[in-house]
């Protein structure tokens, strides 16, 4: 090899070996950035998993409310018959054809069946809310989904990075090796 061919090569290996280290900057700042993105996401994910746990937990609430519903139904039933006899014995007891008969059942039986329809509005608005946490819930479940999907993009991506860092960086560590052969056919 003459000292020109070797000024020729070496030169090559030079220019090959800057581009290598250019490609290394360049995969080591996309490496960061992945990095960045990829705390931001986990920090994401953690607090939808903190926002999916209250709901959960306000859920679990809401429907160990509505399981005492038919506890408190059982008891209006119960008290609108006990009023329908009380009334009943009370007419009995009461006769006179000069004062009219209080009816116990149309003043108190009717206070019942209106808390038994306040009771029903109730439960119904309750069971509203425990389906818009329920759609919460399954929402923020699939928001969770996403952010780990991208979570293990992001990781791929990272590693598919540093693989290409590693694979210059071993191009580069070769250029030095020719570039020293050459130099000892230039002097």
């Amino acid at each position: 090899m003459t000292p020109d061919e070797a000024i020729e090569l070496y030169n090559i290996e030079v220019d090959n070996y800057n581009e290598y280290c250019d490609y290394i900057q360049s995969y080591s700042n996309k490496v960061d950035e992945l990095r960045s993105e990829r705390q931001r996401k986990c920090m994401q994910a953690d607090d939808k998993q903190r926002e999916i746990q209250r709901n959960q937990e306000l859920f679990d609430s809401v429907n160990n409310t509505t399981g005492d519903r038919d506890g408190l139904f059982s008891h209006l039933t119960k008290i609108n018959e006990k009023v329908q006899e009380a009334a009943s014995n009370f007419s009995s007891m009461v006769s006179s054809s000069t004062v009219k008969a209080f009816n116990l059942g149309d003043e108190f039986g009717e206070n019942a069946t209106n808390a038994n329809s306040k009771l029903i509005e109730v439960f119904d608005l309750i069971g509203k809310g425990k389906s818009t946490i329920s759609e919460t819930i399954e929402s923020l479940n699939q928001e969770l989904q996403a952010l780990n999907s991208r979570i293990q993009e992001l990781d791929s991506e990272i590693c598919r990075a540093q693989g290409m860092i590693d694979q210059y960086e071993s191009d580069k560590q070769n250029c030095l090796a020719n570039m020293a052969y050459y130099e000892r056919f230039i002097t």
